[in-house]
């Protein structure tokens, strides 16, 4: 069997004068009608084998044919180079000023602690800045808002790395990644734990013409624990990872979990919406969360000119698209909390492409213990006419349909699947369950480059298994 699901253990953390919302988010305005409801009319009733081409296999040192080392997607960063900044919490007042003033490349390492920002944040603006927790372990570095810093991180220059520690009780994002004058690219967040933000953990947004980028989340956890729920303001405007109008952003190999609040909808464990393109969302396990995966929302335009992308040429002659070639791959979405259940949203559905143009949505496993909510939920939808995707190889326990016109290619989905295919999903692993299996080597296999590897970063067979794990072994 794999390695468990987890990504890692859970962190349940303690939770100017008060800051009010920040208005960052005005080119946001859109978001406070996030819920589908306000667009959905029936919502009443969401591995290269180099022998191909090596004749010389016999040469004396040839070793192709050795089995490679595997790699590990969640391996720590390369250590610290050029100008370092050692920090301790005693810094923290200063912290801000420290960070605005430094040259291009400084890296600043965090010693264990907390640090207490009371109402400061970090506002990066310089490129190459990095902020990273000294130890490796980000339990060890905590950056504390106390609900009063309105961000914790805002990032407005290039190839910014944020890294190692965690980031708690923001008043409204954790980290936000904007553009400002210019683009905004090369952001890195890597092994980040974001725990109780009063909005979305990490948020990413447009500028006045310019965009943020090219970015990577990975190894990280973004959490609403009990705690923190009663924190969140404005109808449930929640969320794990929140972006508009971005192109080439990676969110992988993160753990994300809770965000649902007992009213109102909350927004998704990752959403791309509002024109994006090329997102890469991949291994990731999404625990208890209202939506797990979303790529678009709406057909209405966003009051800001909607970005739109001339070189994706299967997209062209269309009207407002809300997502552009995205890709869900390889995640794990999970729900079984009873409490999520109970909630006015309940469980509203896995993964959703909604009106998105040449979605790919292939190898993921959507659980949850009870049926998606009643009039629009699904465990994986795709919908509008406008929508095209390629749905493939998907294993759910629930329902997977098109709605109002949109267009899939579907291959060897396994739907409505007996929850004794997995191993333990209410326990939080969705390994395919040993013995006979209907889900093992019943998938197409997909073009090379579209999903080569599982939700543990192991290669996929000949014979791919349908759902986020290749099953190793009988």
């Amino acid at each position: 069997m794999s390695r468990p699901l987890a990504l890692a253990a859970l962190l349940l953390l303690p939770g100017c004068p008060t800051a009010p919302p920040d208005d960052d988010d005005a080119v946001d305005d859109d978001d406070a009608v996030d819920d589908d409801d306000a667009v959905d009319d029936d919502d009443s009733a969401l591995g290269d084998d180099d022998d191909a081409v090596d004749d010389d296999d016999s040469a004396p040192g040839d070793d192709d044919d050795a089995t490679p080392e595997p790699v590990d997607p969640c391996a720590p960063l390369p250590a610290a180079s050029g100008t370092i900044v050692d920090v301790t919490p005693s810094d923290a007042p200063g912290l801000r000023g420290m960070v605005s003033s430094a040259a291009p490349g400084t890296t600043f390492l965090l010693g264990a602690g907390t640090y207490d920002l009371d109402g400061e944040y970090l506002w990066i603006a310089v490129d190459g800045i990095a902020i990273r927790g000294a130890t490796g372990a980000r339990e060890d570095v905590v950056l504390d808002g106390g609900y009063v810093s309105t961000q914790i991180i805002t990032v407005v220059a290039d190839d910014v790395t944020i890294a190692d520690l965690t980031i708690s009780h923001a008043y409204n994002h954790a980290i936000h990644v904007k553009a400002g004058a210019d683009d905004t690219v090369g952001t890195v967040v890597h092994n980040v734990a974001v725990i109780d933000p009063g909005q979305q953990g990490i948020k990413i947004n447009t500028g006045d013409g310019t965009y943020a980028d090219d970015g990577v989340i990975s190894c990280s956890l973004i959490e609403l624990t009990d705690a923190g729920r009663p924190e969140i303001r404005d109808d449930c405007y929640t969320g794990g990872v929140d972006a508009h109008q971005t192109r080439g952003w990676v969110v992988r190999d993160n753990e994300i979990r809770g965000f649902w609040c007992d009213v109102g909808l909350s927004e998704h464990g990752v959403h791309f919406w509002r024109s994006n393109a090329d997102a890469v969302i991949e291994r990731n396990v999404i625990v208890d969360c209202t939506r797990g995966i979303g790529l678009g929302l709406t057909t209405s335009p966003p009051a800001n000119p909607a970005r739109t992308y001339a070189d994706i040429a299967e997209c062209q002659g269309l009207g407002y698209l809300d997502d552009w070639r995205g890709t869900v791959r390889n995640n794990v979405v999970l729900a079984s909390d009873p409490d999520l259940f109970a909630s006015a949203a309940g469980f509203d559905s896995g993964v959703g492409v909604l009106n998105g143009c040449a979605a790919t949505v292939v190898h993921n496993t959507v659980w949850s213990s009870e049926a998606p909510r009643a009039g629009n939920g699904n465990s994986i939808e795709w919908r509008f006419e406008q929508t095209t995707a390629l749905v493939a190889n998907n294993w759910t326990s629930h329902l997977q349909v098109s709605r109002d016109d949109a267009q899939a290619t579907e291959l060897s989905n396994l739907t409505e699947a007996a929850t004794s295919m997995l191993v333990d999903p209410s326990g939080g692993d969705a390994h395919l369950a040993p013995g006979f299996n209907a889900a093992v080597d019943y998938g197409t296999p997909l073009d090379p480059g579209v999903a080569d590897d599982d939700v543990d970063a192991q290669p996929r067979d000949a014979t791919p298994d349908i759902g986020a794990d290749e099953r190793t072994g009988s």
